[in-house]
């Protein structure tokens, strides 16, 4: 009886073939039922081979297709591509690899899904091919691609609501005391390309690449980065006249019935009061605590009140944020009691939240009340039509005490951050050295025998 399935022959045994004295080396597995050609070419003064498949098991078609990789080899080397170093392709591959590994998580999630989509633009491009012209390029594809996924969005979010209001059909308009509720068009946004600072971040992007390459001697040098074209944009603050519209809003905006609705925006209108007049980051505000809060004790013989310092940390580090006014304390109260009435008559603990919810977990975001409010308030965009947001409030705290002649370094410090970003971004406020900085009397560093607020 004849075995079925006879042992394969040795690998040893190949088919092969060799044309123009060895530069072309055809070879294939002899004992496969279709088996394919593979080719290794031999270009002229390159180190090494270029091995490949041919996918396909007629030696014509093989030979036609190692012919081509030759010539275009050879095209290659001619233009001064280097047809030897590492793809694009495999080094990003060993790169998001490492990324997911090594960097933190917090920054990993938006750097590998850019990274990811390097793949496409890349393609079977060569390490040592890239170039400043290569960089440019890929930000505007880059680009080019983001204006066209929000252009596919916008386009299915129509088909989504021409499909619902399809299925509503003749159904009955919701109505309000009898009165038929009128849902609102609002505008759409024009859609725009890369923000200036994403072009920033793609750029620190490709040169963490290009350095972990050079470590790897996968390069022998990093290509230069093409310059971006960013301006030094103003970010929008509240003047003066829309920050007192705004606070004479809360009056209004506080007359409401609802116990669930007033709390929540009782919290916000005190969350808008102590961020414009501390500057402190939304990141910063978020993770707050009662312990953070301290007073510094007025000068002797002053009847001044004492003014209020904040504890936080960013991301510059921990440091010291002296208040604006010592009416901020007032804010903190305010807060304070709410979360009394809510634990029953108890104060809260030095290790709770300030900005919390009644089960005292952080609040996340203020950004969707925030936004409606500004709306109600008609302060929505500044004098430039540029629409404002959480981290105006902080904007607007930088202009307001450069304007009040408070000394750019001691402002920095107090922001924690830099001198050259409060020239960069607010250079176009009046800027006078003043005698006493900040409060008008506080000290950064306070009283060491200063004690924790009395009032918690």
């Amino acid at each position: 009886m004849t075995d079925q399935n006879p042992p394969r022959k040795p690998k040893s045994e190949l088919e092969s073939r060799t044309f123009k004295d060895g530069t072309i080396y055809l070879f294939r597995r002899a004992d496969y039922k279709k088996p394919t050609w593979f080719c290794r070419v031999k270009v002229p003064g390159v180190k090494g081979y270029i091995s490949c498949s041919t996918k396909t098991t007629d030696e014509h078609d093989a030979y036609k297709f190692a012919d081509d990789v030759f010539h275009n080899a050879l095209g290659r080397i001619a233009s001064g591509q280097d047809i030897t170093s590492k793809k694009v392709s495999v080094a990003l591959k060993e790169y998001i690899d490492y990324v997911e590994v090594n960097e933190p998580e917090k920054n990993r999630y938006i750097k590998v899904l850019f990274l990811k989509k390097w793949f496409e633009f890349f393609g079977n491009m060569r390490l040592k091919d890239i170039n400043t012209a290569t960089l440019t390029a890929l930000n505007e594809w880059t680009s080019k691609k983001s204006i066209e996924r929000q252009e596919q969005l916008r386009k299915e979010k129509k088909e989504r609501a021409e499909r619902l209001a399809k299925a509503r059909g003749d159904r009955p308009k919701r109505t309000h005391k009898n009165k038929v509720v009128q849902k609102v068009e609002k505008p759409e946004k024009p859609i725009k390309g890369l923000s200036p600072n994403t072009i920033k971040r793609l750029s620190t992007y490709q040169k963490q690449f290009f350095h972990w390459c050079l470590d790897r001697n996968y390069i022998e040098a990093l290509p230069r980065s093409p310059r971006l074209k960013t301006e030094a944009n103003r970010r929008p603050h509240f003047s003066l006249d829309d920050y007192n519209k705004l606070t004479r809003y809360f009056q209004k905006y506080l007359k409401v019935k609802n116990k669930k609705i007033l709390r929540e925006r009782t919290m916000l209108v005190n969350y808008v009061l102590i961020l414009s007049n501390t500057g402190i980051r939304v990141g910063e505000a978020r993770t707050l605590k009662w312990r953070d809060i301290r007073e510094i004790p007025a000068p002797e013989n002053s009847n001044q009140p004492p003014d209020i310092a904040l504890f936080v940390k960013g991301k510059t580090g921990i440091r010291e944020v002296v208040a604006r006014t010592p009416d901020v304390k007032l804010y903190f109260q305010r807060i304070l009691e709410i979360r009394k009435k809510e634990l029953g008559g108890k104060k809260p603990k030095e290790n709770d939240y300030i900005f919390c919810n009644r089960d005292g977990l952080p609040i996340g975001s203020f950004k969707t009340s925030f936004n409606r409010l500004i709306d109600e308030a008609e302060v929505a965009c500044d004098s430039h039509g540029v629409r404002r947001s959480i981290y105006s409030l902080r904007h607007t705290y930088a202009t307001f005490r450069l304007q009040e002649g408070v000394h750019q370094f001691i402002l920095a410090k107090n922001m924690g951050t830099s001198t050259e970003m409060l020239e960069k971004h607010y250079g176009h406020t009046s800027n006078v050295a003043s005698a006493a900085e900040l409060t008008k009397g506080g000290n950064f560093k306070g009283d060491k025998k200063a004690k924790a607020v009395d009032w918690l």
